[in-house]
């Protein structure tokens, strides 16, 4: 499992012993995604980053939905999306 939330839903719905399954979280260097001071937008400018698996059950379609409206009201906010999934092309 990558995360104690779904060990213990595996272990409720699946009716599996909790012994038998292991959490493995995602590997992830953080040290590897730290930004350069000299490159930030200068403010007010507000940077929203979001990096997962496009699909629907991760709220991507929440996502492109409220776009439009967040920058009606906020010009100063860039969006950086990555990822990959059946809901790329609604975010392109």
């Amino acid at each position: 499992s990558v995360s104690h939330t779904n060990r213990e839903n595996l272990v409720l719905r699946a009716n599996l012993a909790p012994e038998k399954i292991y959490v493995i979280p995602n590997a992830i260097d953080g040290t590897c995604f730290v930004p350069d001071p000299e490159k930030r937008p200068l403010p007010p400018t507000v940077n929203v980053v979001a990096i997962n698996r496009l699909t629907h059950r991760k709220g991507i379609d929440l996502l492109a939905d409220v776009i439009p409206i967040v920058c009606r009201m906020r010009p100063d906010v860039q969006w950086t999306i990555g990822g990959d999934g059946p809901k790329r092309a609604v975010l392109e």
